[in-house]
């Protein structure tokens, strides 16, 4: 571990460097502490750039936990429209419910009580904690993680316990416990503009002189991790049926991922499905029976460690009922279609569901 004088020299070259060089953003410039939970939980995972807009609209339409609490399900898929990951959406709504019956609508500024809010977790509970309230409480994401190996030379892989654990201890003794949110923030801000994931930027570094994985000349090559598991193939399948002007849709139920969006009937997203298992296992998911016709296209997605070819197919209801399937307008901008359903509308019909 370093010496608490090194720890002291770090934390103030780095705050330096981001007094002089940090980027405006819009949720740079609040400490509301739920307008700092909001932005946080949409840059997980998406980019700074596709967040900016996003995340004003949302605090504008939901400026406290208690109007978000308040949400539907499609309210909630409206206003997380392009971010993505609509799961992370309903974990900060069921946060500010809480906050909303526990907390008196107030985020509360204790960090315990923090953490236990739902879908806050160990990095959003820092970032906030100390951003928001100034709590001397060290945030660790990809980016800090991936700072701190390099500078330490960390060779071990950056998922094992004991690897977060050399780097949660590192990070919470450099920390400036007056300045703990500046301080989390100037490491993110490092790891995102200097010490990227490729061809680190080591001549801007502000705290290049001591770094470790520079002096062996092995930054580049840090933190190793452990390599993927191998992908796994699927060949799943989906059916348009065109039905007064629109088409059947599946809302995705609660206990799946991207759960309250909608997309073409079929076994799901991860089902392989041959042609002639399509009906029986779209009738136990969706509640209608359909019969398959001609392939239209085909397209390609990923999820996770999942490789998915996706076909679609013309097809026909063959049951009175429509069961748990619904007609939604493919040009509807409200209905959140998922990803893969987007991309079978551009390929197979030429339109972008926006």
């Amino acid at each position: 571990m370093s010496k608490p004088r090194d720890n002291a020299t770090f934390a103030a070259r780095l705050l330096r460097w981001f007094d002089a060089s940090r980027r405006d953003l819009p949720w740079r410039r609040t400490r509301d502490p739920w307008a700092i939970w909001v932005s946080e939980i949409m840059l997980q995972q998406t980019r700074v750039e596709a967040v900016r807009a996003s995340y004003e609209r949302f605090v504008a339409r939901y400026p406290t936990p208690e109007s978000f609490a308040k949400a539907s399900d499609d309210e909630l898929m409206l206003a997380w429209k392009g971010l993505g990951y609509y799961r992370r959406a309903r974990l900060l709504r069921d946060g500010a419910r809480a906050v909303a019956r526990d907390h008196g609508g107030c985020v509360p500024n204790e960090a315990d009580a923090l953490g236990a809010l739902p879908g806050i977790g160990a990095y959003t509970r820092g970032a906030v904690a100390s951003i928001a309230f100034g709590l001397p409480i060290a945030a660790v994401d990809g980016n800090v993680e991936r700072v701190l190996a390099r500078h330490l030379a960390l060779t071990s892989d950056i998922g094992t316990a004991a690897s977060k654990r050399t780097i949660q201890e590192t990070a919470s003794a450099r920390l400036d416990a007056q300045r703990a949110g500046d301080f989390n923030q100037a490491m993110m801000e490092l790891g995102a503009m200097v010490c990227t994931p490729q061809s680190p930027r080591c001549e801007q570094c502000p705290v290049a002189q001591d770094c470790r994985g520079r002096a062996q000349g092995i930054a580049g090559s840090l933190p190793n991790k452990k390599k993927p598991r191998a992908p796994t193939l699927v060949d799943a399948r989906v059916a348009l049926v065109p039905q007064m002007g629109g088409v059947l849709a599946f809302r995705i139920p609660d206990d799946e991922p991207n759960a309250g969006q909608w997309e073409l009937p079929g076994p799901g997203a991860l089902c392989s499905a041959e042609v002639g298992d399509f009906g029986s296992l779209t009738l136990a998911r969706c509640g209608a029976k359909l019969e398959l016709g001609p392939a239209l296209g085909s397209i390609k997605h990923a999820i996770t460690h999942h490789r998915i070819t996706v076909t679609a197919h013309a097809a026909s209801l063959r049951s009175r009922s429509l069961g748990n399937l619904e007609i939604r307008m493919l040009g509807d901008p409200d209905t959140p279609w998922t990803t893969i359903s987007r991309k079978v509308f551009a390929s197979v019909r030429g339109i972008e569901d926006a």
